[in-house]
């Protein structure tokens, strides 16, 4: 939860959060109301500089559950233990996520790769939303039969002791979870019969995949991570030209989170999802799609320092990726654990003890060495910039722009946008005595924006679920913020970007008109005129990635497409606009 002017607002993620944590939220849901007006788009050019295809093979899922949305921390020094929870409803709901977003459960790169070449490992489950649904609905039947079986398993403990308490406390947590999913009153008639049917199990899944509420909206976000990329792609042209959008290109982010996480992702590492996102790029008669490569600064780090297991640099992969690959740019995510510059703990005591040191000065190291690649190559960099989802405690205020003001300054060719802009709640270092929004991170950004507005500094406004909010005061509030900024520091709003967040947005109330919804809070409620919304939908994507005739960047993507023999009249060119003149392109 934020607070905003005296009144607590719900964003984002912090309903999933919930929702698993408390049993209470599993049983009520989320309270609905009435959606916002939309604004369809009038067959309005999109480019989305922002989404995500990976499923879940492609992510340490298990880790990134615990540590950035449940907030179970490791221990950051040796006297700070992880916190253990007791055996409740929200363990078993976590258990059922892991279930649903196992590796297993989605097609790795090879198996994506051999049925985009040839048809071949063909897994029907992962061939459409309507299959990998129904694959969801099966897995999630058979765990409450698992529960089941083992809540009367585990049978009355006659003896004491902690063994039989912890059983007894688990037998609860089981039933509990069974209550809600099958209904108390039946459950409890349940008991005195046999263990749960398969038909049972089956309808008890059906309905919760279908009539609970915020608990059926996640079940069913879940199962899209069991789909091909290159399905997930479709889905997002599918539903942007359904909403009036006619998308021309797709920057698609892939993620390594393994080191600050500790979870290798075993079956698609990252060098094997860059290769199964170039075959995905190559398909014909569709949108361009050219994606950002993940950089983790600690990886490089642990590469360089030859600290156990540490095979792999980032640098190294982040190059072949841009030059080889057909990627666009790079992504950096730095509530992780890394700051943009000035790096400095604390870190996870397991990273210092792996290491030996504290990567502060190496950090900084690794990440100017990513910049002057990016500036050598004419790459973008796409980097998360709200404050929000870390994987250690105060680790999302490392995102803050205060710590990539030195790198504009250090290193002005450099292209970079910052995502999930328009909030206007996080306060920014330096700016803690300051009241909002004058003390956010928008408004750190925005001075810098101001003073140099031929540099290629950007914000994103994706997964901008606010624009599907229903209640005026919010709504009121984020326009006027929006107008203000926009006023104050860039008056024809030629430094922002639009982009979805998707598959990350799939979760959201709404998502369905989501692109309308924010082409109608642009529009209706912060008053912006066609050539602003044009330049946020995609001009100014054009500006931020090298699609500039003659620019490095637009040559390393056409060498590309002469290499994997595809038509490079799909890839769009910046036409020329105020922006394209003040930067000389």
């Amino acid at each position: 939860m934020h607070r905003r002017g005296g009144r607590k607002i719900m964003y984002r993620r912090d309903f999933l959060k919930q929702a698993a944590v408390s049993a209470a939220a599993l049983t009520t849901g989320c309270a609905g109301k009435d959606q916002p007006s939309t604004f369809p788009g009038g067959a309005q050019p999109l480019i989305d500089a922002h989404c995500h295809v990976f499923n879940a093979s492609d992510l340490p899922a298990a880790r990134f559950m615990r540590q950035v949305v449940f907030e179970d921390f490791p221990k950051q020094t040796a006297d700070r233990l992880m916190g253990i929870r007791d055996p409740d409803v929200a363990d078993r709901f976590i258990e059922l996520i892991l279930r649903l977003l196992g590796a297993d459960k989605a097609p790795e790169a090879d198996a994506e790769i051999a049925y985009l070449k040839a048809g071949q490992r063909r897994r029907s489950s992962a061939e459409s939303v309507a299959n990998a649904r129904a694959a969801a609905i099966e897995d999630t039947a058979e765990f409450l039969r698992e529960i089941d079986s083992r809540m009367r398993g585990s049978g009355a403990e006659t003896m004491g002791g902690t063994a039989a308490i912890a059983r007894a406390a688990s037998q609860r947590g089981d039933q509990k979870f069974l209550d809600f999913f099958v209904g108390p009153e039946i459950q409890t008639r349940r008991l005195d019969v046999s263990l749960m049917s398969a038909t049972e199990a089956r309808a008890a899944s059906r309905d919760a995949f279908t009539n609970r509420g915020a608990i059926t909206r996640y079940l069913n976000w879940f199962s899209l991570f069991r789909l091909y990329r290159h399905v997930l792609v479709d889905r997002l042209i599918a539903d942007a030209k359904r909403q009036g959008f006619k998308v021309e290109l797709l920057a698609p982010a892939l993620v390594d989170y393994d080191e600050w996480l500790f979870e290798d992702v075993t079956k698609t590492p990252l060098a094997k999802q860059m290769e199964v996102m170039d075959y995905v790029s190559r398909r014909a008669d569709r949108p361009a799609v050219h994606g950002y490569i993940g950089f983790d600064p600690l990886r490089e780090v642990a590469y360089r320092a030859h600290a156990e297991g540490a095979t792999v640099s980032s640098m190294a992969t982040a190059r072949r990726a841009l030059t080889d690959h057909g990627f666009i740019g790079v992504k950096l995510y730095p509530p992780m654990g890394f700051r943009a510059s000035g790096n400095q703990g604390p870190y996870p005591q397991r990273t210092v003890d792996r290491l030996g040191f504290r990567p502060d000065r190496q950090l900084d190291e690794a990440l100017d060495d990513l910049y002057r690649l990016c500036v050598e190559l004419d790459a973008p960099i796409l980097a998360h910039g709200y404050s929000s989802n870390g994987s250690g405690p105060s680790y999302a205020d490392r995102g803050d722009p205060a710590y990539w003001l030195p790198v504009f300054k250090k290193h002005p060719n450099l292209r970079v946008c910052l995502a999930h802009f328009g909030r206007f709640d996080a306060r920014s270092k330096g700016r803690e005595k300051l009241s909002l929004p004058e003390g956010s991170w928008e408004w750190a950004l925005g001075e810098f924006i101001r003073a140099n507005p031929r540099q290629r500094v950007f914000a994103d406004i994706s997964y901008f679920s606010e624009a599907l909010s229903g209640n005026p005061e919010v709504r009121v509030l984020l326009a006027n913020s929006f107008k203000r900024w926009t006023g104050e520091f860039d008056p024809t709003a030629e430094h922002l970007i639009f982009g979805t967040d998707w598959i990350m947005l799939g979760q959201e109330k709404g998502y369905e008109h989501y692109l309308a919804s924010v082409n109608s809070f642009l529009r209706q409620d912060c008053g912006f005129d066609d050539d602003i919304c044009e330049r946020i939908f995609r001009s100014n994507a054009m500006q931020f990635l090298p699609l500039q005739r003659g620019s490095k960047g637009r040559d390393r993507l056409l060498a590309w497409y002469t290499r994997r023999a595809v038509d490079p009249s799909r890839l769009p060119v910046a036409r020329s606009s105020v922006l394209a003149g003040i930067f000389g392109r």
